[in-house]
Parts: structure tokens; C-alpha cells; sequence
């Protein structure tokens, strides 16, 4: 720093955000995510009905404790440790109030440890998977995907870059995905 230089403030994004964009960004990572977290709160919570439950909660949560996310990049793993703790709230309550056998605070935490650890490996494999299988599709084919997905996009225009009709785009980006989950189960081993 040249003397005399003033230094400038740290801002993060969160601190200049707008109750609105902070709003949209939740909802943008939870809705992203909310399917993770159902999977993981389904392996700790045996019936779907008390899994709905306890995601409800772990939803108000997640929106109350919003401001201590660190990086949206962690939102995944930081809302597995909420619905972690959620999911033992849970079955403490359950406990007091059926009096009934339920699993032991150390299984489910060895569960989630469990699943913690695979859910990071799933996630490179998969990501992996979507690599090779993007590998595999023609130049224009990716473009158009990666076109698609992103936020600026405009479909006229992309299917005019691409030349095609707006239907016969849509149908052109449908046929890709299929390829590419078709691609994808055969990585995996899928039937």
C-alpha cells in the first residue's frame, strides 16, 4: 500500500444486498438443493411423512440462519449439517412424545457422518460423468447446452444462432438432454 493510500473497506456481496436479491439467492440455492437435502433427510428419517416434517423445519431453518452461510459454493454441505441437527431434534421430540423405540442419537450420527463423507464423492462422480458424456456430444450440441443454462439467454435468439425454428430448437435441446442422460446412465451402470 502506497502511504497516504486509504484503505478500502471489505464489503462481502451479503452486506450490499438487498432484502430481494437475498431472498432470490436463497431461494435460488434452496430450490437448487432441495432435492439433496430430501435424499439425505429420507436416509435418517424412515417414514416420507416425518421426512416432509422435519424438511419443513430444516426449510425455516436454513432461512433463519441464512446470514451465517459463509459461500453459496458451501450451501449443500452447510444445510446438511442444519438438517443434521434437525433430523436429531427430531427424534428427540419423537422420543418424548411416542415413547418408542427410535434409533440412537449415535446411529444417526454415524449415518450422516456416512453420508456426509459419500455425498462429496457422489458429486465428483457425477460430475465426472457429466464430462464425459458432454465430451461426447458434438461442438454445437454443447454450445447450445451451455447457451441454454445461461442466466442471459434468449431462446429466439439462440435458435436463430443455431438455425432453427423455436420449436425445432426446443426439440434439438430435448433429443441432447435424452442423449446425455442416456449417456450417463450407461456410465454409471443405470438400467
Amino acid at each position: 500500500m502506497v502511504c497516504g493510500e486509504l484503505r478500502k473497506p471489505f464489503y462481502t456481496l451479503t452486506t450490499l444486498e438487498s432484502e430481494e436479491e437475498k431472498n432470490h439467492r436463497f431461494l435460488s440455492l434452496f430450490t437448487a438443493n432441495e432435492s439433496f437435502i430430501h435424499a439425505y433427510v429420507r436416509r435418517l428419517v424412515y417414514r416420507r411423512e416425518d421426512a416432509s416434517d422435519v424438511m419443513q423445519k430444516i426449510a425455516i431453518v436454513l432461512w433463519k440462519k441464512f446470514d451465517q452461510l459463509q459461500s453459496d459454493d458451501d450451501f449443500r454441505k452447510w444445510s446438511f449439517g442444519v438438517a443434521r441437527f434437525e433430523v436429531l431434534a427430531w427424534r428427540r421430540d419423537l422420543a418424548r412424545e411416542r415413547e418408542r423405540l427410535v434409533l440412537s442419537t449415535e446411529t444417526i450420527e454415524l449415518m450422516a457422518e456416512e453420508l456426509d463423507r459419500n455425498a462429496e464423492q457422489l458429486d465428483l462422480e457425477k460430475e465426472a460423468i457429466l464430462q464425459h458424456c458432454l465430451g461426447k456430444l458434438k461442438k454445437d450440441q454443447r454450445s447450445a447446452l451451455q447457451d441454454m443454462y445461461d442466466d442471459e439467454s434468449n431462446t429466439p435468439a439462440l435458435a436463430q444462432k443455431f438455425g432453427k425454428s423455436i420449436t425445432g430448437f426446443y426439440q434439438w435441446i430435448y433429443r441432447i438432454r435424452q442423449r446425455l442422460a442416456e449417456c450417463a446412465k450407461q456410465v454409471a451402470g443405470v438400467t
